[in-house]
């Protein structure tokens, strides 16, 4: 399901690393998600995911951020409302990473 085109940036020189990403992430491109996240979080104590701009994300991208949080201290930018902070509230994604959202 990519209805959104997916884009995806990292600020790894940051502290912490910064992973940006927008549109839909699924299936179709969750491994170059996952792998960026990978990256990211390599050499660093802590990782920040900007998901303030995703439409769509599925249960194979959450299992990605799940990755990274069993091993880095995690922090997602979300909207305050909508499908993405619903959908780390219904996960338990929330419970695991420290969430900020954006109006």
């Amino acid at each position: 399901m990519t209805n959104s085109q997916f884009q995806l940036s990292a600020a790894e020189a940051e502290q912490p690393p910064v992973v940006t990403a927008s549109g839909d992430i699924d299936l179709a491109n969750v491994n170059e998600f996952s792998d960026v996240l990978n990256r990211a979080a390599a050499d660093a104590d802590a990782i920040t995911v900007d998901l303030s701009e995703v439409t769509y994300c599925d249960s194979a991208a959450v299992r990605a951020l799940f990755a990274v949080a069993a091993t880095t201290k995690l922090g997602l930018i979300v909207p305050a409302t909508g499908p993405i902070i619903t959908l780390l509230n219904i996960s338990g994604l929330d419970r695991v990473a420290t969430v900020v959202t954006r109006d």
